[in-house]
């Protein structure tokens, strides 16, 4: 274990531990955009920002997603200097995004409810956190989208802005979309994986076989047969996955009693 110093208080955490999930751990709020559990950390949004010093760390701010947790370690999360550093963060990132209602939202809760910098497009709600681009490659595999150009250039998209051929329509980047830009729409029988004006992919889907509805993509779907056994490729959404669990749950004896 590892002893740290956390807003006055001492708290001794499991080494490995990075500041954010130690904080987390104790129970103090700390914001991200660009942090997710099932990845690893990436430090592009900042808003994590820390005050942090200690034997192997000199006194300065830090993004606490980054930062490994050490011996000694003194932090401070709600500090003058992170105060104001975390007001600059959500002015600049709303001057990107300022139609994004999660991000103004988020702002709200730390003071900033207006930007001083120009505004980006009206319907931009990316925030260039980059989740949806490495849950696609680390996560699934894929790697169907992915950022290219520089600077306020610089966006989430396809290969030459085309319909992907390497997604898999799992939508995968849209539950971790922090706020709301990459959508998943089914209808008609379809489903189309959309970044603002850029449709990513399309697929065919497959409906329930028991109650009809839209289930899953056949390009997903066969990705899976190759590894379940015969006789076992049926399509059941949720709901009818959990009806047929809770009736054949009666069927097995009572090991317990």
């Amino acid at each position: 274990m590892t002893t740290i110093t956390l807003n006055g208080q001492t708290h001794e955490v499991p080494e490995g531990m990075t500041v954010l999930e130690a904080a987390r751990l104790a129970r103090v709020e700390i914001p991200t955009l660009c942090h997710h559990e099932a990845l690893g950390s990436y430090g592009a949004c900042r808003v994590c920002v820390v005050e942090a010093e200690g034997p192997a760390q000199r006194r300065g701010l830090v993004a606490s997603c980054t930062l490994p947790v050490s011996e000694g370690l003194v932090v401070l999360t709600d500090s003058p200097d992170v105060q104001r550093t975390r007001k600059v963060l959500f002015e600049l990132l709303l001057g990107r995004s300022p139609d994004s209602e999660s991000l103004r939202a988020m702002a709200k809760r730390y003071g900033v409810e207006f930007t001083r910098f120009g505004l980006g497009a009206q319907h931009d709600l990316c925030v260039r956190c980059g989740l949806c681009v490495r849950t696609c490659k680390e996560k699934i595999g894929a790697a169907a989208i992915s950022f290219a150009g520089r600077g306020q250039g610089r966006n989430v998209t396809t290969e030459f802005g085309a319909l992907s051929e390497l997604c898999i329509g799992c939508g995968s980047c849209a539950a971790v979309c922090p706020t709301g830009m990459i959508r998943v729409e089914d209808g008609g029988g379809e489903r189309a994986i959309v970044r603002q004006d850029l449709t990513i992919a399309r697929f065919a889907l497959l409906m329930c076989t028991s109650c009809c509805a839209p289930v899953i993509t056949q390009k997903f779907m066969d990705q899976r047969l190759q590894a379940l056994p015969e006789g076992q490729a049926e399509v059941l959404c949720l709901d009818c996955k959990r009806q047929r669990t809770a009736a054949t749950a009666g069927s097995f004896p009572n090991i317990w009693s």
